[in-house]
């Protein structure tokens, strides 16, 4: 028993230790966000060309309000969606590329940008 009692607060400081180290900065969340969605929309839409899927997906683009200009330049930009540097070097060239232009963020609705 008094093993058991003895683990416990050990165990609980490996948890928050586990969790601590987890952490996400808004940024990386951010950009996790954009990346899966791009990954999303080009298997949607370039492997298995799945209409409703793609139209589903960017549905969800549009209700989270997300840029699509940046999700079309990560899908268009990299050979390869599954390649997380690569895709960081791609978003990196188009958000100096945005602020070197002044450009907003495009929010557009649904299949305006087909």
């Amino acid at each position: 028993m008094l093993n058991k009692q003895a683990t416990l607060p050990v165990a609980f400081l490996q948890a928050i230790q586990t969790t601590l180290l987890r952490y996400q900065s808004t940024r990386d969340h951010e950009q996790d966000l954009y990346f899966s969605s791009a990954r999303n929309l080009a298997r949607a839409q370039f492997q298995l060309a799945d209409e409703e899927l793609s139209r589903r997906l960017w549905q969800d683009v549009a209700e989270r309000e997300l840029d699509v200009d940046r999700i079309l330049n990560l899908m268009y930009g990299c050979w390869f969606q599954e390649d997380r540097e690569a895709m960081q070097e791609a978003d990196a060239a188009y958000s100096a590329n945005r602020v070197a232009g002044g450009l907003p963020p495009s929010q557009v609705g649904i299949f305006e940008h087909c």
